[in-house]
């Protein structure tokens, strides 16, 4: 309920009066306050009921067609959002960014860092302001069949986009102390990214309607890579897949994703490749 999450919030709004779905804005109390709040003295107010009528305030005003439900609950914060989501059979799960207060840089917390680990949904980090529906979307791609699940599955979910671009970090080929055209082998690796490239865009085509697919490889970190990219072309929402092969996908472990997000600042929606789950696992309402 801190001022980051009104993009969140913001997203989670657009989105739900775009596809005329049901929203249900939650947030996680710490066991502690639940315990403080066992103690009160009579008549003080109870955390559940101050933290709904918080929640129901950040809603006043709101125009959205479909239902609204508001959800209080407690615990660790991921496990308890799994578990309402799944409560819920919900398909998305919407967060904000923390901040570092030394830098006062965006970053993503705890919580999002273990979504980005164990969410059996899609995850969409909120990083920008809302200005209407996602136009523009970058996938991360290394062509391995976890990245292009997950961009079929993005835009299942979204929708065609007017713009999407595939975007490939292509790996540096070869050592400048080994003998050989080395111009020569990293072409090859170029066009050979490209024909998968192009290969992906047939198959994502009855998914794109009209819009305008581009295909951009470039050499270097992933990372970097992404950062450039959306810095010179405004795309407004990055898709990755979590699970998959390849330095692509080392994005999203420890420090570099918080690097990552931070150094984006874009909305970014992590996919989980559902071959990557346990047996046991139950997805509920896992849009596909």
């Amino acid at each position: 309920m801190s001022a980051r999450c009104d993009r969140a919030l913001a997203r989670a709004l657009q989105l739900a009066r775009q596809w005329n779905a049901r929203l249900v804005v939650a947030t996680v109390l710490p066991d502690a306050a639940m315990e403080a709040g066992a103690e009160l003295p009579q008549g003080a107010p109870d955390p559940r009921d101050t933290a709904e009528r918080r929640l129901q305030r950040l809603l006043d005003g709101e125009d959205h067609s479909g239902r609204i439900d508001v959800r209080v609950t407690q615990g660790h914060v991921g496990r308890a959002l799994l578990r309402l989501a799944a409560e819920e059979n919900c398909g998305l799960l919407v967060t904000g960014i923390a901040s570092d207060m030394l830098f006062e840089l965006p970053v993503p917390g705890s919580t999002v860092l273990w979504l980005s680990r164990h969410s059996p949904l899609p995850v969409l980090i909120v990083h920008d302001r809302v200005r209407g529906p996602y136009r523009h979307l970058a996938v991360a791609s290394d062509f391995s069949d976890s990245a292009n699940r997950a961009a079929g599955q993005a835009l299942s979910l979204l929708g065609p986009p007017l713009r999407l671009s595939l975007v490939h970090a292509l790996e540096s080929t070869g050592s400048p102390l080994l003998s050989g055209d080395r111009a020569s082998v990293q072409e090859q690796a170029r066009d050979a990214a490209r024909g998968q490239a192009q290969q992906l865009l047939a198959e994502l085509r009855p998914l794109l309607a009209q819009a305008m697919a581009e295909i951009h490889i470039d050499t270097g970190a992933p990372a970097a890579v992404l950062r450039r990219y959306t810095r010179d072309s405004g795309a407004e929402l990055v898709i990755v897949a979590t699970h998959g092969r390849g330095a692509l996908f080392e994005l999203l472990i420890g420090s570099v994703a918080r690097r990552l997000v931070a150094v984006l600042e874009t909305d970014t929606l992590l996919i989980r490749d559902p071959r990557s789950l346990p047996a046991d696992t139950a997805v509920a309402g896992l849009a596909g």
